[in-house]
């Protein structure tokens, strides 16, 4: 019979020590793995990328025709792969890498959730590994984890040729599941302890059930209740 996760609405103080662990075997560091956008924070930070990249009219165009009902939604040549392969697509990388800087700096000073970030210093004052996983393009999430301090950053990577981008997604969008399957090659490539994930439903629902602790974060409430799920 299996159990589902324990999700937590605030912050916790105080964790129960483990008991210690036969001589000569190893204490596994816990992992705690942050979603970006819905959780870290508030707002999507994709489309204000593109916006910077591109400019506004160029990004509005290109998401009606990602959108449109006409294009083939098979497979995983979705909206946003076709989106990102529109704006993206034969741009210089390393143009596009100052304006990524930028756009991490930016959400570093100015669009963090003050109660998330008070969490992730909870976590990193007691030794836990930190790990941000999005679907969100790595050529700023990289940026944004290195500000924050994160141990790991699992991102969408785009591909790129002799310099340029081609504008297409390399190893899979980090979405949902593969989401998941990520974080567990993760932890089996670097074993963990016990594995923390925060995350906003219904997105990150496998992300979530893939925890021993599972903490939904909610867009329009902070983290001060404590319920059993």
């Amino acid at each position: 019979m299996s159990t589902r996760p324990l999700t937590i609405v605030e912050a916790p103080r105080v964790l129960r020590p483990a008991a210690p662990e036969p001589p000569g075997r190893r204490q596994h560091q816990a992992v705690v793995v942050w979603n970006l956008d819905g959780t870290l924070i508030r707002r999507d930070t994709l489309l204000p990328f593109l916006r910077q990249v591109c400019g506004p009219i160029q990004v509005g165009r290109a998401v009606a025709v990602a959108t449109g009902r006409r294009l083939a939604r098979s497979g995983h040549d979705g909206p946003r792969a076709r989106l990102l392969q529109q704006l993206l697509g034969a741009r210089v990388t390393a143009e596009v890498d100052v304006v990524a800087r930028r756009h991490a700096e930016d959400l570093f000073a100015h669009r963090l959730r003050a109660d998330c970030l008070r969490r992730w210093q909870w976590h990193r004052h007691h030794g836990h590994r930190l790990v941000i996983v999005s679907s969100s393009p790595e050529v700023y999430v990289g940026h944004l984890g290195t500000l924050l301090g994160a141990d790991t950053v699992i991102a969408t990577r785009m591909a790129s040729v002799n310099g340029r981008l081609t504008g297409r997604i390399s190893g899979g969008d980090r979405r949902g599941a593969e989401r998941a399957r990520r974080v567990l090659a993760h932890t089996i490539e670097r074993p963990a302890g016990l594995l923390w994930a925060y995350g906003n439903l219904p997105a990150d629902r496998d992300l979530l059930d893939l925890a021993d602790i599972a903490i939904q974060v909610r867009p329009l409430r902070h983290l001060n209740a404590m319920t059993d799920a």
